[in-house]
């Protein structure tokens, strides 16, 4: 896992709620002229609390960005593992990874949004069965991926004889979440955990048990990355802080808990806030901001954060 030492990586997590193509292209290449190091976008059909704006599938939106950016990395934070099948999900991200120069990170996670579910016609199991069926997915998609020919019979998937083609030269997995199982699945299969916001105050204890569980398995703990998904909002002087913790809570209410996840102060408090993240091993930050990414922000800190981490 990431040293103390190291300085962390800064991506955006871009949320797709009221972005067409157009919009979303300007946004990445901002992105990427900031000098971000990569771009994660959601797996919804409409973003939490917002159904009634447009929203972009997330692996069409990241071929799109594939071709439309040279160097940012990508990914999905993260796919929901009930949408597409293993072997589905496989061949189009070996795909996406190919169109993108292998700058895909391929993010996936059991899923948890009951209303999408139910609306596009989803059987929504309960949380271990959807922890089992992402089990299933991704020993599936680990031998779509390196196997001449894929093989299995679980409980839920299945493929047989399965070939897939073009194989990726590098596609890191980066499972989501902070379940005990989904730190199981972790330690036994991934390149990458991440550690969603709502779980902020666990991290240290979630990384630890992380730790063990590669103990426990023989893995060496250093080849799996540490990131965490953090809300940010900066605002200029402190007397900002209250009025944008109001709104906060008012439009993205369900979706973040105010209760020290989401870091809202001036450049100088927002960057002591990553670097205390860092220092429990974080390696990667992915941001998301509280007005979704505006120029405006995204701008503010780049020239005011990102050098003091």
């Amino acid at each position: 896992m990431t040293s103390r030492r190291e300085t962390p990586r800064v991506g955006v997590f871009l949320p797709l709620a009221g972005l067409d193509w157009g919009a979303l292209r300007a946004r990445a290449v901002l992105v990427e002229r900031l000098g971000y190091e990569s771009l994660w976008v959601d797996d919804h059909f409409w973003f939490p609390t917002r159904p009634d704006e447009a929203h972009l599938d997330a692996l069409t939106a990241l071929t799109g960005l594939a071709v439309a950016t040279e160097r940012l990395v990508l990914g999905p934070l993260v796919l929901c593992q009930s949408y597409r099948s293993p072997a589905l999900l496989a061949k189009m991200a070996a795909s996406l990874a190919q169109i993108s120069g292998d700058r895909l990170v391929l993010g996936l996670g059991a899923g948890w949004m009951e209303e999408e579910y139910r609306a596009y016609g989803y059987a929504f199991p309960a949380p271990g069965t959807r922890l089992d069926q992402l089990a299933e997915t991704v020993q599936i998609v680990r031998r779509m991926l390196t196997e001449r020919r894929a093989t299995f019979d679980g409980a839920h998937y299945r493929v047989a004889e399965a070939p897939q083609l073009p194989k990726p030269a590098r596609l890191p997995l980066l499972l989501g979440g902070a379940s005990e199982r989904l730190l199981r699945l972790v330690a036994r299969y991934a390149d990458a955990w991440n550690c969603p916001n709502p779980a902020w105050r666990e991290l240290s204890a979630k990384r630890a048990r992380l730790l063990a569980l590669c103990a426990e398995l023989g893995r060496d703990p250093a080849e799996i990355e540490v990131s965490e998904q953090v809300m940010v909002v900066l605002v200029s002087r402190e007397a900002e802080i209250p009025p944008a913790r109001d709104r906060i809570a008012r439009e993205l209410a369900g979706f973040v808990k105010l209760d020290g996840d989401v870091h809202i102060g001036t450049a100088e408090m927002v960057a002591g806030a990553l670097r205390a993240r860092a220092a429990l091993g974080v390696g990667r930050f992915m941001v998301m901001f509280g007005d979704f990414g505006s120029v405006e922000q995204l701008e503010a800190f780049a020239v005011d954060v990102l050098p003091q981490l």
